[in-house]
């Protein structure tokens, strides 16, 4: 079929061709890893196998993955250290209109035993919580209180929608992918049809409902919905009850405004963290400090490396293979910059 002479191209060249996952593995400021943990190839091949099953109930995560609409990333050890640059880098590349659609799916290194799913909410308060402590981007002093319709996370002035999937949910399958905690952030530009420019219908955001009970042992949460409407809260959706029980209180996040104002009055600052009994070893090393609050001892600095100039991958130091570099913290990469990302395969639009 031949589009209009206007635009010269055809259904056939439109058609997006798919890089290799390890091209869009992001971290801090590089693109592109060929050597990285073996847990992180293992967590990622069991993501696929879930998110590209014909029944999987979001099927826009199932397009995403399909059409390398994808970025990826990795915590070790619970070292978030590294990880606002590596949103950052996120955040420029989806500004970009390559790239306006893409995700990007977060792996934590999987522990060797399942966590509490208390455990698992406040590791990912505390991720959010520390992403927006130090997000450089001037809107991040300005960003409305969670309990405000209009509130979604954002990082580097990029809205999105966050998921947490972890090992703790049992019959919420669709929020379980794979032995370890997987965050993905999507961009509202994600959920805006590229022909018509306008949100995605409701009747395919509830068609996403119906497959989810197919696919979970459990109805739908309650506190799912859609944003704008009235009532509907956002943070309330990002890390669910594995039974159907309503999000209560405040949100556990804290803006700028609302941490500078119980500064000023005295209050104190709840965060989120984890007890001794969920942290072991790590509840007796010291915390970091970040703007003058106390944070969980998870949020450390250690492991923090230079940065090579944005954009741009690292290489190995001369007759290090891969995995000696993973042993001495240094990652092979593999030599593709942000501008430059080179894809191989073809899928349909």
């Amino acid at each position: 079929m031949q589009a209009d002479d206007n635009s010269g191209t055809t259904l056939e060249s439109r058609k997006r061709p798919v890089s290799d996952w390890r091209t869009r593995i992001i971290l801090k400021e590089n693109v592109g890893l060929t050597g990285f943990p073996e847990w992180l190839g293992s967590s990622y091949e069991k993501l696929r196998s879930l998110v590209m099953h014909p029944e999987y109930p979001c099927f826009f995560g199932t397009l995403a993955e399909r059409r390398g609409e994808m970025f990826y990333s990795y915590v070790p050890s619970k070292d978030i250290s590294g990880l606002p640059a590596t949103m950052a880098t996120f955040a420029r590349l989806a500004n970009q209109p390559e790239y306006r659609r893409n995700n990007i799916a977060i792996f934590f290194e999987p522990d060797s035993q399942p966590l509490s799913h208390q455990a698992y909410h406040d590791y990912f308060w505390g991720a959010l919580q520390h992403l927006h402590n130090t997000d450089p981007h001037p809107e991040a002093d300005f960003q409305p209180d969670p309990d405000d319709e209009a509130w979604e996370f954002s990082f580097g002035g990029l809205q999105m929608f966050v998921v947490c999937a972890c090992p703790s949910f049992n019959k919420r399958h669709s929020r379980n992918l794979g032995p370890g905690m997987v965050l993905l952030f999507q961009p509202r530009a994600v959920f805006v049809d590229t022909i018509t420019n306008k949100v995605i219908g409701r009747e395919a955001r509830n068609q996403v409902r119906e497959r989810l009970r197919a696919w979970d042992q459990v109805e739908p949460h309650p506190d799912l919905g859609f944003y704008g409407d009235p009532g509907n809260l956002e943070w309330k959706q990002y890390f669910l009850a594995d039974e159907n029980l309503r999000a209560a209180g405040r949100c556990p996040f804290l803006n700028r405004a609302t941490r500078a104002d119980q500064s000023r009055n005295g209050s104190p600052t709840a965060q989120p963290g984890l007890t001794a009994t969920d942290t072991g070893d790590a509840a007796t090393s010291s915390s970091a400090s970040l703007g003058g609050v106390s944070e969980p001892p998870f949020w450390s600095d250690v492991g923090r490396e230079p940065t090579h100039g944005v954009g741009r991958v690292r290489q190995p130091d001369a007759g290090q293979s891969s995995g000696d570099a993973e042993k001495t913290g240094h990652v092979q990469m593999s030599g593709v910059p942000v501008a430059r990302l080179h894809r191989k395969q073809t899928a349909d639009e």
